[in-house]
């Protein structure tokens, strides 16, 4: 897992994102914690906070949030963004290992977007047992899970960003992983590697982990031909799919 700090650390670099927009976009994601969970949610863990979009729009509608993230720049951008939106007291930021963090408190929601399978399945399951651990007693956790089947068709995609920036997919079949490269021209590629899991896959992963699925929901896929981001797409054709998990 040594590609990590490295990779994110460029992409929220080179990443152009609206800061307004992002917040905004972010209220679907915290309309699903309110409607799987059994009781009121006030206190919410986020594993790899990026640039504190969910943590500062959740922190927005009066929830207590911890955020773990490991690069400096994003942490840097949490800060400056809760504090533009004057919620930088209801924010904890962390800046670590979320496999390492030593995290006193439990919490009624635990929520990881957008990069499950870092590592190997040893690794998501150690994950998950500490998942678990941080959880109150009638907790959720909301993790976004990558598919297989969009992943291995997306390989050999590629796009150049008006900064310069490029970026293709490859998809590693014999282990299951997407690999998602990022470069600028001439210089070298930093590459992230994310382990792949079908319901039935992540159903097995919970194994030994005191944690079963309760909830899977498709996320939307890219139609590549046609140039276009559809929202919500059925399971087999989705790039990802939300796991509530208790």
């Amino acid at each position: 897992m040594k590609w990590v700090k490295d990779f994110y650390t460029k992409q929220y670099d080179w990443m152009d994102l609206n800061d307004e927009e992002m917040l905004r976009a972010e209220n679907e994601r915290l309309h699903h914690l309110e409607s799987f969970s059994d009781k009121a949610v006030q206190s919410i863990l986020e594993l790899g906070g990026g640039k504190g979009y969910f943590a500062v729009a959740a922190a927005l509608k009066g929830y207590e949030v911890t955020v773990i993230e490991l690069t400096g720049n994003g942490v840097a951008h949490i800060h400056k963004l809760a504090k533009q939106c004057h919620v930088a007291e209801k924010i904890t930021v962390i800046q670590g290992d979320f496999y390492q963090a030593d995290l006193p408190d439990q919490f009624d929601i635990v929520c990881y977007w957008d990069s499950f399978g870092i590592g190997t399945d040893t690794d998501q399951q150690r994950l998950l047992k500490r998942i678990r651990q941080w959880l109150k007693s009638g907790g959720a956790a909301f993790i976004d899970i990558y598919t297989p089947w969009f992943w291995a068709g997306a390989a050999g995609q590629s796009m150049t960003f008006g900064n310069g920036v490029q970026r293709a997919y490859d998809f590693d079949a014999e282990n299951c992983r997407m690999l998602d490269s990022w470069w600028e021209k001439d210089q070298d590629h930093v590459t992230q590697s994310l382990r792949c899991y079908s319901p039935a896959d992540l159903k097995l992963l919970l194994s030994g982990t005191n944690l079963e699925s309760i909830h899977f929901e498709s996320g939307g896929a890219m139609d590549y031909d046609a140039g276009q981001y559809i929202e919500k797409a059925p399971l087999h054709k989705a790039m990802s799919y939300l796991a509530v998990i208790k």
